[in-house]
């Protein structure tokens, strides 16, 4: 018997740090005449007990009737209207079907010998989401744990797995345990395959934030699956959920800890861009112009791979399966770790790091930089569409965020005009990467095989650490040509289709070390991640 899993997951935004309000209910359907389904019942109480583990109150249905199942749907949404503040969890395994891209969910007690017949004696999924949405809570999560494979005559390709939700909830998470109109693996053991591994994630860590829970558990199903089931995640949700207790607030570092790890770069006017007598230079460092930056503080060095998940939770080693997982890839990893606390974190899209720095900024009590806006055009292509997420940045936020362009390489030449901070060359024992400056005089240096520990080489005259070298760096404009003109704290072009790093890495030449030297994120645009890419943070001054 092969079993279907959807889940669909909706949020509205989070409010106040009280105790909220759960309700969920959990329906388990396995008593069939025409088949029983023998993990249903245990998925059902297995997700009961975890759900109250986490603070939830629950209404329990065991094989229940369409008339069971449909009243209990009104009495959730009757708790949920006493507040708009309450949390509502719907949780169903049993048979479920679609038809005319509507789904469905079984009954045990009815007998559905007719397609036609689905809409009488079967409870309409978007009944429950429409009856969830009406009742305009904060937070709404839909589990949806069906067989594909409906026992029925009349069932026929068309009908396999469920459709997807044709009216989604603003500010939701849909996610499907395996891909429309394809099968899911019942598993082996007491839970279905993705009801498995969800529950383990809710189990190992209840405080996860729930985007990522679920990001997990799809990187562990198709793992597990050997890429033959693969879950898909759609998103309209812009903030930040937990199914269980939010972590603990984080205490506002001192003023003493933050000047410890950030240099004020005092303002200032520099030459932005390479003179065309510079050595390999590219011709989109041109033309050379005039720009005034104001003061604003930088870290000192990139962010590390203990940062990163002090904030984010995860590790360099699960971003690379994730990237894996999205490209359809199986997991390879060899040369894939996470070396150390104090390495800088890499695989780190742009999108990514805008997250990170809103993140960080709500933990030390400082107002975001950005408003992020995740707009799916195209629910195929999630994570390689240039256009899918708009991000805002309000300058006037004390929040982290990201230097722009003329920001970095301001800080990155520290007064100087040569192609690098140390002058007209560089060695690789001032800065990690392959050597190799000017190309044709032969110098290779030592070349090594990954970052090294932030701050390793050799400070700047401003005290910022691998600005040249060890992993690329976002910055927050737009990739665009120069312009000749005088500017003033210029952000960049206000549209593009790809956006710039700056400062080269461990792997590349000295040519892409040099302060201005641009790379830009090319075809996958600000959802790019790769090994050689990470992220330095800055905040305003004013």
């Amino acid at each position: 018997m092969k079993r279907f899993f959807a889940v669909a997951v909706f949020f509205c935004a989070l409010a106040g740090a009280y105790a909220q309000e759960k309700y969920a209910l959990v329906i388990g359907n396995g008593a069939y005449t025409a088949g029983a389904l023998r993990n249903t019942i245990n998925d059902a109480n297995d997700m009961e007990a975890v759900l109250k583990s986490m603070d939830w109150t629950v209404e329990k249905i065991l094989n229940g009737s369409r008339d069971q199942m449909e009243d209990a749907v009104i009495r959730l949404k009757s708790r949920l209207l006493r507040s708009r503040n309450s949390y509502g969890f719907f949780y169903y395994s049993g048979h479920g079907v679609q038809s005319n891209g509507e789904n469905y969910l079984i009954p045990v007690d009815e007998t559905i010998n007719s397609e036609n017949l689905l809409r009488q004696r079967a409870m309409s999924a978007q009944f429950m989401l429409d009856e969830l949405n009406d009742a305009g809570n904060a937070l709404n999560v839909i589990v949806l744990d069906a067989c594909r494979d409906f026992p029925a005559a009349w069932t026929k390709s068309a009908n396999k797995g469920l459709a997807v939700a044709s009216r989604q909830p603003a500010e939701s998470i849909i996610i499907y345990a395996t891909s429309a109109g394809s099968t899911a693996s019942d598993g082996e053991g007491r839970n279905g395959l993705f009801t498995a591994y969800l529950l383990n994630n809710m189990k190992i860590v209840p405080a996860l934030e729930v985007a990522e829970l679920f990001r997990r558990t799809m990187g562990d199903v198709a793992r597990a699956s050997g890429n033959k089931q693969r879950p898909a995640m759609y998103s309209q949700f812009s903030g930040i959920a937990y199914l269980g207790r939010a972590p603990a607030p984080q205490p506002v570092p001192s003023p003493a800890a933050f000047s410890a790890n950030f240099v004020r770069i005092p303002g200032g006017t520099f030459t932005m861009g390479s003179p065309e007598s510079e050595p390999e230079r590219d011709r989109d460092e041109g033309p050379q112009h005039s720009v005034t930056i104001n003061s604003f503080f930088m870290g000192k060095y990139e962010v590390t791979q203990k940062e990163w998940r002090e904030v984010m939770g995860t590790t360099v080693r699960q971003l690379a399966e994730q990237i894996a997982e999205e490209n359809g890839e199986v997991f390879d990893d060899e040369g894939v770790e996470d070396e150390g606390d104090n390495y800088p974190m890499y695989y780190v899209s742009w999108y990514d790091a805008v997250e990170y720095c809103n993140r960080r900024s709500q933990r030390e009590g400082l107002t975001p930089a950005y408003t992020i806006d995740k707009i799916r055009r195209d629910p195929n292509n999630y994570y390689h569409d240039p256009l899918a997420w708009t991000v805002t940045w309000n300058r006037k936020s004390n929040g982290y965020r990201l230097p722009t362009e003329a920001e970095w390489e301001y800080a990155c030449r520290a007064g100087t005009t040569t192609p690098f901070h140390t002058g007209n060359n560089i060695t690789t024992s001032q800065a990690n990467y392959n050597g190799h400056y000017p190309y044709n005089n032969g110098t290779k240096g030592i070349k090594r095989m990954n970052a090294w520990i932030v701050g390793s080489g050799a400070a700047n005259a401003w005290g910022l650490y691998d600005m040249s070298g060890n992993v690329e760096e976002w910055c927050w404009d737009w990739y665009d040509s120069y312009s000749a003109g005088s500017q003033t704290d210029p952000v960049g072009a206000s549209s593009g289709t790809y956006r710039v790093f700056r400062g080269g890495s461990w792997y590349n030449a000295g040519s892409n070390v040099r302060s201005a030297s641009r790379s830009s994120s090319g075809n996958t645009g600000a959802f790019v991640k790769s090994y050689l890419m990470g992220f330095r943070l800055v905040r305003s001054a004013n």
